[in-house]
């Protein structure tokens, strides 16, 4: 019976830090890398009314010639 009981302790316990590895993982990559693409922050339903920063484009300036 103890060998039963320690069995199921030990397949909790891996299942559980394997989500915790999943998930901790999955919130690496989004700040990284997916956030920044408008098309995955729609399709999870995140889509805020002000883009991130990286979104916001500074007008370009025009160079000066030098005479």
């Amino acid at each position: 019976m103890k060998e039963v009981i320690l069995a199921i302790i030990t397949f909790v316990c891996s299942v559980f830090l394997v989500l915790i590895f999943v998930l901790f993982c999955w919130y690496v990559v989004w700040k990284c890398c997916l956030s920044k693409f408008r098309f995955v922050r729609e399709l999870l339903g995140g889509m805020s009314d002000t883009p991130p920063a990286s979104e916001i484009r500074q007008p370009k300036q025009r160079k000066s010639r030098r005479e």
